[in-house]
């Protein structure tokens, strides 16, 4: 056999490999798009440094380590998206780091218990299939609770589900 036709042999073995994985990678891995929303009246901003989602297979994966603050109002907010696993997903996680209530146009910073958000996926959990979006919107009811001197407790009815 001759150099070129040896060559040509390898080269055609790397570029079925690498399409291979590549094949492989996008039908096994989904993308996972988070949203936050609330029918509150007063303005609500939280400051989110991580989301993670828990799979019905035991696994927690990490959406998104990045801090962002958003405006819980009556819009969908986009807070992250993130290539993940195919499977079902069966809980979300917020870690919060702040959050901010405007109350007669005033700001009152609101402490959140723990700091952390635990949030059940209604409706049979997010469902992510290899090389699609899966949409998922948490929806925040917020529940401001006055302790007195100006402190406030962020406590909300919280639950989450997959959209569109």
């Amino acid at each position: 056999m001759n150099r070129a036709a040896v060559y040509g042999t390898i080269g055609v073995i790397i570029i079925a490999a690498v399409t291979g994985g590549y094949l492989y990678y996008y039908y096994s891995h989904g993308v996972v798009d988070v949203y936050v929303t609330t029918g509150n009246g007063d303005p609500v901003y939280i400051t989110v440094s991580s989301i993670m989602i828990h799979s019905s297979s035991g696994q927690w994966i990490t959406v998104s380590n990045t801090t962002k603050t958003v405006l819980l109002g009556g819009n969908l907010s986009f807070l992250s998206s993130s290539t993940v696993p195919a499977g079902n997903y069966t809980e979300v996680r917020l870690v919060i780091s702040s959050a901010t209530v405007e109350i007669s146009d005033v700001n009152f910073s609101v402490t959140v218990p723990s700091g952390v958000l635990k949030i059940p996926i209604v409706a049979g959990g997010l469902h992510v299939s290899g090389g699609s979006t899966a949409k998922l919107e948490i929806l925040i009811g917020p529940h401001i609770i006055n302790t007195g001197n100006g402190r406030y407790i962020l406590s909300p009815v919280v639950t989450a589900m997959q959209i569109g």
